[in-house]
Parts: C-alpha cells; structure tokens; sequence
C-alpha cells in the first residue's frame, strides 16, 4: 500500500514539475517577444526625429538610434544616410511601426513583419512594407541586448510591381518587372518546383569561376541557397539562365528564370556608366529571396516531414505539444537534417545551422551520398578519400568535389570496387 501512495506521490509531483517548467518555458517566450515588439514600436517612434538630407543626418542618427540598432548596422548608416530609416520631407514624416507578425527563427533571432506608417497635418498619408530581424547581442558592450540587425522595406512603387501567381497547387508572388533601365527579364515569372529530397550543393572551383556555368552557394539573411547560373552571349547580350535551389517547409523549392544583360559598352559614355553602375549594385538574390518567401503549395505534401511537424508543435501552447517537439527535436543530429527541418544558418565560416533549442551543426557536406554513388557509376571520379567518421570525400575530373556521408563505414570501398573492371582502378586513402 505504501508502495503504491509514493509512486502516486511520484507521479503527481512530475507532473506538478513539469507543468511549472512548461509554464516557466512559455512565459519566457512570451516575455521576449513582448521584449522585441517594444523595441521595434518604440524605434518606429523615433524616425521622424531623423531627417536623412540634414548635414547632421549621421550625428542624429546615432544619437536617435543608438538604444535600437546594432552597432554594425549603425555604421553602415551613419557612412550612408540614403540607406537609413528616417524623414525625407517635412510632409509627410514616418510616425510609427506597426507589427503585423513575429516569427521565431532561432533561439537568438525574430523576424518582425510591419509596415511604417506615414502621416501628414491631416492623417495618415500612406503605409510600407518592411521587415525586421531583431537578435539578442551578447557582445562588446551589449549583454544579452535585443537589437535590430537587419531592415529591409519594400517601396511604395516596388509593392505596386508584385503580382499573384497560381498554377497547378503552387502559389507565389513576384515583380511584373525589375526596377532596372539596363536589365531585363526574358523567361518571367520564375518557374517554381516543389521537390522532395535532401539540400546539397556542389560548388564550381575558384580557379574554374569564370566558367559559362557556375555553382555557387549563398546566404540570403539566415536562408542557404544553391544558385547555378548558366551564361550565354548573343546579338550584343549576355542571357543568364539561374536557378535557385532552398529547403523550405521540409521540401527542396527551386526557382528558375533568364535574366538579359545588353553589353555596357554598346551606349554612349554617359549611359555605360549608368549601365556598368547599375550593373554592380543589382542584388538579385533579395528578389529571389522574397519570392520564395511567399511561395505556397497544397499542405498535404508537408504533413510526413519534420519541419512541418516542428511547426505545428512550435506553435502549440499545449504541454503534450512540448514533449512532442522535443522529442522532434533529437531526430536533427547534423547540418542537413536541420536544414531540412527549416532552422536559420548562421553567417559564419564553415555556415552553420542553429535549432531553436541551441544546438549549432557545422557544414561538412556538400552533396548527397546518391549524388555520390552516380559520381562512381559514372565513371567521373578521378580518387576518393575516407574519414573515420564516415565522410567521404570524391575528387572529380572535372575539379569539383563531392563531399558526402555514407551510411555504412567502407561502403564507398564497395561503390568503387563494384566498377573497377569496366572504369580501371580508382585510388581510394583513408585515415
């Protein structure tokens, strides 16, 4: 009977437990992010007091902005004003930010969707579009600081540009055009494909860069992406064919389109200079970066993947949600199972995939052991090397290297063997 009294004594007081920790887990949450819309709010509240033509614009901005901007991007505003946030004219001035949503996306990050409104003597004149990522800084002065990092707004006349797209389940914004005078689209809108599978890149060589064809990977904010660009000159013009490749939502989304490039020196002196400067300061991986932010497709294909499941669970503020996700949570044990499950890469060298609840996974792979395996059966591999930790690296004869995990210890051996008499022997180290 006793016995029976301490388990029942036992098992209330794990649930008491563990209620308060859920209970402590989601007050923590909920104070950060109460945390991070005040310092957004109060920032918006400031704006007008910075006008960005004044002689004293860099002063004003770090006197203004210095409680709610990170110092890097303080700098980058102060050396040029014309990139800040702030008044243009004395009517009409940006009043305030309002928060239209938050997104969580690692532990030390929110995203902070909003719009500025503008307002005159007489009211509200208009409203923008912007974005907002806000990061908890443990830096330099700043210990455990909530401050913005990143600011992106989308102008009145580049929000009038976007349009809707929807074929065959898959949805999707996009500019009609690009606000450029020297650069034009040629194959447009984008082709969006929603595939299953895993992330990987094989990036082009230094020393072979100025190929036709060039693979390379990219960070977009805390967003990887495997962009290959494949050019070809024609009739005065370079036509750049790209393809853009992401996880998103536990599934592999690529974007395709052509781009035309005139050849700058085909103007005048005068209009190859506006060419060549245009030219250099066109950024299009932020268009392609906001077009797969908006991309959308049937949900059912989501409901088996990890991401999917995390998301539902993240969300929930039920305890059983909890446990579920930290259970979700064990299955991410390298770089690409958190890339897949839609966690941010963090800017560092080697890139690196961070959870929400803390774990950081280094980038060691840049192919799948698939890809890998059609590497051998195709006879491209110049010589293979094999670590103790079952990574495999492929020395193509092309130049390229393909770097994958194999399941087994030695399975690359058995790869390699099984082609040896029809391609000849393939020298194979190990450590």
């Amino acid at each position: 009977m006793n016995k029976k009294i301490i388990l029942v004594s036992l098992v209330i007081v794990i649930v008491i437990v563990s209620g308060f920790g859920f209970y402590f887990w989601e007050k923590k949450s909920q104070l950060e992010e109460t945390a991070v819309k005040s310092l957004v709010i109060n920032f918006g509240h400031t704006l007008k007091n910075v006008s960005l033509l004044s002689p004293t614009a860099s002063q004003d901005i770090e006197e203004n902005y210095k409680d709610y901007i990170a110092p890097d991007l303080i700098a980058q505003w102060k050396a040029d004003p014309s990139k800040a946030l702030g008044r243009l004219t004395s009517s009409p001035w940006p009043d305030s930010i309002e928060i239209t949503g938050i997104v969580k996306i690692s532990q030390d990050v929110y995203e902070i969707f909003g719009k500025i409104i503008d307002m005159t003597s007489t009211g509200m004149a208009s409203s923008r579009p912007i974005d907002f990522n806000v990061t908890k800084i443990n830096a330099g002065n700043f210990d455990n600081r909530w401050l913005i990092t990143k600011v992106s707004v989308i102008t009145n006349q580049e929000n009038e540009l976007w349009k809707n797209y929807n074929n065959n389940g898959i949805s999707f914004q996009y500019p009609e055009k690009l606000i450029t005078k020297y650069i034009f689209t040629q194959e447009w809108p984008p082709t969006v494909k929603i595939e299953s599978g895993n992330f990987s890149c094989v990036e082009t060589p230094q020393e072979k860069s100025s190929m036709l064809e060039i693979t390379s990977q990219r960070l977009v904010d805390n967003r990887i992406y495997c962009v290959n660009v494949k050019n070809e000159g024609a009739a005065g013009s370079v036509y750049s064919s790209y393809v853009y490749t992401t996880p998103k939502e536990g599934k592999l989304v690529s974007v395709s389109f052509i781009l035309r490039y005139p050849n700058c020196t085909n103007y005048d002196e005068e209009q190859s200079r506006a060419c060549t400067s245009e030219r250099e300061a066109f950024d299009i991986d932020a268009t392609v970066d906001r077009i797969v932010q908006t991309i959308k497709w049937d949900s059912t294909l989501n409901e088996n993947t990890l991401a999917n499941q995390l998301f539902k669970c993240l969300v929930s503020s039920y305890s059983e949600d909890k446990e579920k996700c930290d259970e979700l949570l064990k299955q991410i044990t390298d770089f690409d199972s958190c890339v897949m499950a839609g966690f941010s890469i963090l800017k560092s060298n080697p890139v690196q995939c961070q959870t929400i609840d803390g774990r950081t996974f280094v980038q060691e792979t840049n192919s799948t052991w698939e890809q890998a395996l059609l590497a051998v059966n195709n006879c491209e591999v110049k010589k293979v090397f094999q670590t103790h930790s079952r990574l495999v690296t492929l020395t193509l004869k092309n130049g390229n290297k393909l770097i994958a995990k194999e399941p087994q210890i030695d399975d690359i051996i058995t790869a390699v063997e099984a082609v040896e008499s029809k391609y000849g022997k393939i020298p194979i180290a190990t450590e």
